[in-house]
């Protein structure tokens, strides 16, 4: 009986054992379209079994002992680190497309072609200088210009603001993710706890999050022995075991702009993000978008300082009978080259011209004011600049304004101009007409704020077309037109128009550049998921075989138990 009883035991074993393979087998049909899911393996085992005659030992049939995810570790750490670059990548394509399209001339700000109106339309003043509709256009080019550039700088900052506001929601969606990680390790470790076998739905579901959060950024995973895993950025921990450190979004401003970061919530310290949306999106906030804008008021200081240097020395159709400058002096008893000035515009030792005009008798008399800084024998002030001028000009008033400005006032019948001694041409070689924004055609310092002088808006007679005062003569205009050719010390010696198209030409290439890192992340990661799949998808076809097997072995079983049940009822009827 003990022989029959072993052989009904072995059957037993088998169905069982084929039953639960089987059972593997059928999950992972039925998981075959789910992308997350890790293929399973049934592991059956060989059991030891009872001793027949002649010490032959057979064995006791077979057990499921196990079942095995088909998982590479390895691989998945390569695969969430391809998934973390290709999301990085494809933050700043789309970033870098829109700041693209913020220099297209079809569709964005369209600076370049402003660029060439307002330089031609002063070259078309050379020529015809006594034409009044000639000078507004040039006034109309000049609005236009200012207002592309700021357009360009508003765009910048808008694409940047946005991706800030991008940047918050990523962080709350990460720290929700490593919650729901922490919790399954708990989960997992209970389900797990004594047995052989491992919690495979939990796990799944646990690497599916963790892909997740290699989407907003790089993580570095170790498995503990208890099945838990602890999860790291960087050198520092996110998440050990059950345990979350938490992630937070703080929004902090540098005086310009917003700029959002991602902090622990139990220490506010800064994480060093690389990979994933997170980095994709910091590197195109600030070195894309708000980059830029350093590169685009950069600009728009060379064309607001090249332009007024020369417009400063010209006179117009007509002259001034009233002038007040356009910058204010924040500390008018300090030498003019102290920063406590505030002048964005440098001074040197050097001398200007202004030239007081009888409106009757068209007779100019000429006075030269002298500007000395930084010298043992003075160093002039806005205050000390006044008194200069009221103690040597005559027929003209300066004082300085509330708002410490310089302002000048003509007397009764009398007219003034600069940049001429009454018989030629003078320059002013001290710079300081410039930088107290007089006989200027442009205000401002920069993109955030460049606009036409809004006392040549209201009068555009005022426009410093001429260089010796005489109507007709348009050599001022002349040389205003061909600032365009000639290199910039504040742009590095580049024109404005090869700087313009510079900082066109990097956006374009780094876009570009972008783009085939996205492409070749993405070729990466496809090829990566390739090998992953290979181990741990399902093939259907394979399944059928295993399936098919462990049919053929389960009938095998069923039939083997049908014939030691007919040998029990055999040898029952031989002892009755």
């Amino acid at each position: 009986m003990g022989l029959l009883n072993s052989a009904l035991h072995i059957g037993r074993t088998a169905l069982l054992g084929y039953q639960g393979a089987l059972q593997v087998i059928g999950n992972n049909i039925s998981s075959a379209g789910t992308e997350n899911y890790t293929r399973l393996s049934p592991q059956l085992s060989p059991l030891q079994g009872d001793t027949l005659t002649g010490n032959l030992k057979p064995g006791a049939g077979v057990a499921l002992s196990g079942i095995q995810r088909n998982i590479d570790e390895a691989l998945e750490s390569r695969v969430r680190l391809a998934i973390g670059s290709v999301q990085a990548n494809d933050a700043q394509r789309a970033a870098l497309l829109r700041i693209e399209q913020t220099f297209s001339d079809l569709s964005g700000a369209d600076i370049g072609s402003r660029l060439t109106n307002f330089f031609n339309s002063f070259e078309d003043l050379q020529n015809r200088p006594d034409d009044t509709a000639t000078r507004e256009l040039v006034l109309a080019a000049g609005t236009q210009l200012a207002g592309a550039l700021l357009t360009a700088r508003t765009a910048l900052i808008d694409v940047g603001d946005d991706i800030d506001g991008q940047i918050v929601g990523l962080v709350e969606s990460a720290d929700n993710i490593a919650g729901r990680i922490a919790r399954l390790n708990e989960e997992i470790t209970v389900a797990e706890a004594g047995t052989r076998s491992q919690a495979t739905g939990l796990r799944d579901q646990r690497d599916t999050l963790l892909r997740e959060l290699s989407q907003i950024f790089d993580v570095t995973v170790r498995e503990q022995p208890n099945g838990a895993l602890n999860v790291y950025i960087g050198s520092e921990a996110l998440i050990q075991g059950n345990f979350v450190r938490g992630l937070i979004a703080v929004t902090q401003s540098d005086g310009t702009f917003n700029h959002t970061t991602a902090r622990f919530a139990d220490t506010n310290q800064q994480i060093d993000i690389t990979g994933g949306q997170l980095a994709g999106l910091i590197s195109s906030r600030d070195v894309h978008a708000f980059g830029r804008i350093d590169s685009i008021d950069q600009l728009a200081a060379a064309i607001i300082a090249e332009v007024n240097r020369v417009h400063a020395d010209g006179q117009g159709f007509v002259g001034y009978e009233s002038l007040t400058g356009a910058v204010n002096v924040l500390a008018t008893n300090a030498g003019l080259t102290d920063p406590a000035t505030g002048l964005a515009s440098a001074v040197q030792d050097g001398s200007f011209y202004i030239t007081v005009i009888d409106e009757l008798t068209k007779t100019p008399v000429a006075f030269q004011i002298n500007v000395v800084v930084g010298s043992p024998g003075g160093n002039t002030t806005l205050e000390s600049l006044v008194s200069d001028i009221n103690a040597q000009v005559e027929g003209l008033t300066a004082s300085v304004t509330s708002d410490n400005r310089i302002a000048f006032e003509a007397d009764d019948g009398l007219s003034f101009v600069f940049g001429y001694d009454g018989q030629q041409a003078r320059t002013d070689s001290s710079g300081v007409l410039t930088a107290l924004g007089v006989n200027t055609f442009f205000t401002g310092s920069d993109a955030r704020n460049m606009a036409v002088n809004q006392t040549i808006l209201e009068q555009s007679l005022l426009i410093a077309a001429s260089a010796v005062s005489l109507p007709g003569e348009g050599s001022n205009a002349g040389r205003i037109a061909g600032i365009d050719i000639v290199g910039s010390a504040s742009l590095g010696g580049s024109t404005i128009p090869d700087f313009y198209r510079s900082i066109v030409n990097a956006v374009a290439v780094t876009t570009r550049a972008s783009i085939e890192a996205e492409e070749s992340s993405s070729a990466i990661l496809a090829s990566l998921n390739a090998q992953k799949g290979s181990i741990s998808g399902v093939n259907l076809d394979e399944e059928a075989i295993s399936l098919l097997k462990f049919e053929r072995a389960f009938q095998g079983a069923s039939r083997y138990i049908s014939s030691v049940s007919r040998m029990l009822d055999e040898l029952i009827l031989l002892i009755r």
